[in-house]
């Protein structure tokens, strides 16, 4: 696909793209913006332009984690934004029809401690991360 392809009109509910047109598709850190509400549709058009055999990526701030919490309140890009649990994002994915639906956690150690960072691929179950991933397959 050219850049020019990939440029176009998002009404905010239908994706304009055919169905299983990816083979990935992902969204970082957008889902706290977008009404809880609209989660399982959102997410049911994510699983449509992949396809049976793609997978879907989120992304998201973890509110488990107090410092993640404390920088989205004190961010003003997020003044109304609404943290969703990693719980409910995996249950938001298989409502909307994701059958292998996975959640791995993410960012635990700080950048003074960058040395310890390796150790985060064994922490990856634990919900205390700074941000978490749910990896989405319809197979």
């Amino acid at each position: 696909m050219d850049s020019c392809a990939a440029r176009r009109a998002l009404d905010g509910h239908t994706l304009p793209f055919e169905q299983g047109e990816f083979n990935l598709a992902y969204a970082m850190c957008v889902f706290h913006h977008i009404d809880h509400a609209e989660h399982v549709d959102l997410l049911g058009e994510l699983k449509r332009v992949v396809g049976p055999r793609g997978t879907v990526v989120i992304f998201e701030h973890n509110p488990l984690n107090p410092l993640t919490v404390r920088a989205v309140n004190t961010c003003e890009f997020d003044v109304n934004a609404k943290l969703i649990t990693a719980r409910n994002m995996k249950r938001a994915c298989l409502d909307a029809g994701f059958s292998d639906v996975v959640v791995r956690f993410r960012i635990f150690i700080p950048h003074m401690l960058a040395k310890l960072r390796p150790l985060e691929k064994y922490l990856t179950h634990v919900p205390l991360g700074a941000q978490y991933a749910v990896d989405a397959s319809a197979a």
